[in-house]
């Protein structure tokens, strides 16, 4: 990939033909570029350093107290994590307050903290004995957490309680006994569908205010927004409806789904506002997702009845699957690509490469999936895989020609 530097050398090379700069000017341009690019690259590697040192030694550590741990007394353990924990934000504040240009080891510093406050729950589980409700340790954390993201408009942070958010929904979901205790795999993954998208709208709302906050909630709702409507597309499988739940099982999904229409409303005229057309047709793509995952819900739980049992072929073998569960992975499939080519769309028109190639790969998945997914009964699956085969290397080949034409495109406007 040319570099930023290259770029600036012609650029300025044109400017000053054309009369734009003056050639003090232009050269002023390029050595400062060379500078920051060298500052960078020595700035970079330090991080890397760093980032592995402090690592190894927290590995050390743990490594230390792991060989020694009978040995050590109960509250010589909450002493030593209290020091660590005091101790790792005290010297963050500390770096902040007296403006060290060592930013990125007092946030790293900060995220140590933060995790340290979970390895503090476990540690008062394990010495008295509060396991009855493990989800619980895990909500202290992120109780814990959100307020140091928000305090410390720290991005890793931010991604540590969207992490923590997660896990505490669906271990709080699995436990047995749980009043929202959620019965049915599908009915958890609808929490990934409806969080995505309510990080997404939560990310394009904070973008001018903290950028970096913003790329990790738009980087983790786009996660999630790919685990689940891949997932989705094979929901025939999966889907099991029960007559059994209670009324707790709605809560959850309720509450991420409504999160992802609320989030969704809030930010319908800020998502992708460069390029307004196509911030129309993702919103509208958005709330066909959402509703697809409604639907999902409501049939898992018993709340709608599945219709009859229809013959499908699948890999290898015949399988009957009933209307409601063939239409919802249907309508994924579909939602799959429309998505896949907005994000090409998008890349197009914005200029912005990774979208390009996220929609390339993702229609690209799309067609490999759906070909493996479809093969019919064993009898012809040899004639369809050599067949298949051959048009999987056209299609990858058509692709490829396709995106370097895009990327020509964007280079040339």
């Amino acid at each position: 990939m040319v570099s930023f530097t290259s770029k600036l050398r012609q650029l300025t090379k044109i400017a000053t033909e054309r009369g734009v700069v003056d050639a003090t000017t232009a050269s002023a341009l390029v050595t400062l570029a060379e500078q920051q690019e060298r500052e960078g690259g020595v700035r970079s590697l330090s991080s890397i350093l760093g980032a592995l040192g402090g690592g190894t030694v927290a590995l050390g550590m743990i490594l230390l107290v792991a060989a020694n741990w009978q040995g050590i007394g109960d509250w010589t353990k909450i002493g030593g994590l209290l020091l660590s924990l005091g101790g790792a934000h005290g010297v963050g504040f500390w770096i902040t307050a007296t403006n060290r240009p060592y930013v990125r080891a007092a946030e790293a510093l900060h995220f140590l903290g933060a995790g340290l406050v979970m390895a503090g729950v476990a540690l008062v589980s394990q010495i008295f004995n509060l396991d009855a409700h493990p989800p619980n340790g895990v909500l202290i954390w992120l109780v814990a957490v959100v307020p140091l993201a928000y305090l410390l408009r720290s991005a890793a942070i931010t991604g540590m309680a969207v992490f923590a958010l997660v896990l505490w929904a669906h271990m709080e979901g699995s436990f047995s006994g749980s009043p929202i205790e959620m019965p049915t795999f599908a009915v958890h993954l609808m929490l990934e569908v409806g969080l995505g998208t309510a990080l997404l709208g939560a990310a394009s709302v904070v973008r001018d205010a903290e950028p970096e906050i913003s790329h990790i909630l738009r980087a983790a709702g786009g996660l999630l927004l790919i685990y689940g409507v891949y997932t989705l597309g094979f929901y025939r499988y999966f889907s099991d409806p029960t007559s059994d739940a209670g009324a707790g099982a709605w809560v959850l999904p309720s509450v991420a789904l409504v999160l992802g229409g609320v989030g969704l409303w809030i930010a319908r005229e800020t998502l992708a506002n460069e390029a307004p057309w196509l911030r129309d047709r993702l919103n509208s793509l958005l709330v066909i997702l959402l509703s697809i995952a409604a639907m999902a819900v409501v049939l898992d739980l018993g709340v709608v009845p599945s219709g009859r049992e229809l013959w499908f072929f699948g890999f290898g073998n015949d399988a009957t699957f009933s209307i409601a569960s063939l239409l919802v992975t249907f309508a994924a499939w579909a939602l799959w690509f429309l998505l896949a080519f907005w994000c090409v769309a998008f890349g197009t028109r914005s200029g912005r490469k990774r979208y390009l190639d996220i929609g390339v790969a993702a229609v690209g998945l799309g067609v490999v999936t759906r070909f493996f997914d479809l093969i019919g009964g064993q009898t012809g699956t040899g004639i369809l895989f050599v067949v298949g085969g051959l048009l999987l290397i056209g299609t990858a080949w058509g692709m490829e020609k396709w995106r370097r034409q895009m990327l020509a495109r964007m280079g040339g406007t």
